[in-house]
């Protein structure tokens, strides 16, 4: 709980601004910087943030720029009274990275309109020296030779990236971009609300951070919308998310780039952003998309829809650039009920020759009789990567074909291994460029490219088959090898 009043009983010094209760407020970005006696404490890590980060940011400016508001987020400042020094120092505890990436935008930006006055406007040329001049007088004391480094490296790509911006992109960065600081008195408390910022100590699931930056991204006009997609997405499981972006979206996509897609880590969450739709800059590639976003919000929004009750979904499809904001959130719910759609249509938990040709296969990849070892399940979830992959992109049409193609191109690799990893599952898909089927369903315009696709090369000897194919074997289901043996998949 947060104390009121850590600085009870102290006497406040003359001329200090001691804020004796926590709070929070939010203020622009030149507000920020004119924070005075802002310190980094010497527990913070170095300063490491990429040039990927810094353009990331720069660019996420001048894609807002023309909004009534864009916040960066949090940051939160210790409060820490050194009684010898009869001095209270702003230490940041959460978002030094941050406020040093700022810092070092606006002396970038201060040598840009130094250097080319012409080019911008009087008032936003003084606006900038001037704040430049007062944070200054704000001396943050950087000792790391890494931070050093990073920080010049950074300045000189700052510097670079800022040639796009005019004076009302700088006039938005300085006064319409935001954050919001909170004030706490007792550092204690201020830990322990920076792990309640990060899911309570725990580390950032990437879908917890693309959750994030989704929200910022939604249109002004669509406030409604925004709270009814976050309660959606509060219903879900964290670890449900998880398994839907890094065991099936994060692989699917990978390995139809022929990429490796071992784990999803925070450094991948860029494949998950793409385009903002409402950005008055479309490239003529953005146009098809856009269309869609429009006409799929008009027809939903039509009169005639409180008469015939009908709705129309977005075509999502895996294949196509990210719409950042609301339509990412109905993504996910897309995708989730793809997963969890054809695990219900097929599932089956008992072994019957009466079974159709689908069931048997997903009884197979499912309940065979060594599904307990963690290679089965390595090939289960390759194998459902395939389907979710296919069906995204031709629905159910010639499914049972493309099932035994899939199952064969999965299952051939138990023939070779006796314990099997994830790596070299995904060694498998990368390396096998002719038969990678998901960089081939990706090119496919018909469902008969991929059935016709010649496995011959990756398909096991005849004696294998066959010395696999018997009850007594202990390397796979015996049901598999004899699903081998009769369709007769094996090499000459």
């Amino acid at each position: 709980m947060i104390k009121e009043n850590a600085f009870q009983g102290i006497e406040k010094p003359y001329g200090v601004d001691v804020i004796t209760s926590n709070k929070a407020e939010i203020i622009s970005i030149s507000q920020f910087l004119k924070i005075d006696n802002m310190r980094i404490p010497e527990y913070q890590r170095p300063y490491k943030w990429t040039e990927k980060n810094v353009m990331q940011l720069i660019n996420d400016i001048f894609i807002h720029k023309d909004k009534s508001r864009y916040r960066f987020g949090t940051i939160v400042i210790h409060q820490n009274y050194i009684k010898e020094e009869g001095k209270v120092y702003n230490d940041i505890v959460d978002g030094q990275q941050r406020f040093t990436t700022l810092r070092i935008i606006l002396y970038a930006l201060c040598k840009l309109v130094t250097e080319n006055k012409n080019n911008y406007e009087s008032y936003i040329v003084e606006q900038v020296q001037s704040l430049k001049y007062k944070v200054d007088t704000i001396s943050i004391d950087y000792n790391n030779k890494e931070s050093v480094k990073q920080i010049a490296n950074n300045y000189q790509v700052a510097f670079r990236s800022l040639s796009k911006f005019n004076t009302l992109t700088i006039k938005a960065f300085l006064e319409k971009c935001e954050v919001v600081v909170f004030y706490i008195t007792d550092l204690t408390e201020a830990f322990q609300f920076f792990d309640s910022q990060n899911s309570r100590g725990k580390d950032l699931y990437p879908h917890d951070l693309l959750k994030a930056f989704h929200l910022r991204e939604f249109d002004d006009l669509e406030y409604e919308q925004q709270i009814k997609v976050v309660n959606e997405w509060e219903g879900y499981e964290s670890k449900e998310l998880a398994y839907v972006f890094a065991d099936y979206l994060y692989r699917i996509k990978g390995w139809s780039d022929q990429n490796s897609s071992r784990k999803f880590l925070k450094k991948d969450i860029g494949m998950f952003k793409g385009i903002n739709i409402s950005n008055k800059k479309l490239y003529p590639y953005i146009k098809p998309m856009h269309i869609a976003h429009s006409f799929v919000d008009n027809y939903n929004h039509s009169f005639e829809r409180q008469i015939d009750n009908q709705s129309l979904a977005f075509p999502f499809q895996l294949d196509n650039i990210m719409i950042n904001g609301r339509r990412f959130f109905e993504y996910t719910a897309h995708y989730k009920k793809i997963i969890e759609e054809f695990k219900v249509k097929y599932e089956v938990k008992e072994w019957a020759d009466n079974l159709t040709f689908s069931q048997k296969i997903f009884y197979l990849v499912y309940y065979n009789n060594r599904n307990y070892r963690e290679g089965e399940r390595y090939l289960k979830n390759l194998f459902e990567c395939l389907v979710i992959y296919y069906i995204d992109k031709f629905g159910y049409s010639e499914f049972d074909y493309f099932l035994e193609k899939a199952f064969v191109w999965v299952f051939s690799m138990r023939f070779y291994y006796q314990r099997l990893g994830f790596d070299s599952i995904d060694k498998y898909v990368i390396e096998h460029t002719d038969t990678n089927f998901f960089h081939l369903i990706r090119k496919a315009i018909y469902p008969n490219q991929i059935l016709n696709i010649d496995l011959s090369g990756i398909l096991p000897d005849k004696i294998r088959v066959e010395s696999y194919s018997g009850m007594n074997n202990d390397r796979m289901d015996f049901r598999i090898g004899e699903f081998f043996k009769q369709k007769m998949y094996y090499a000459n």
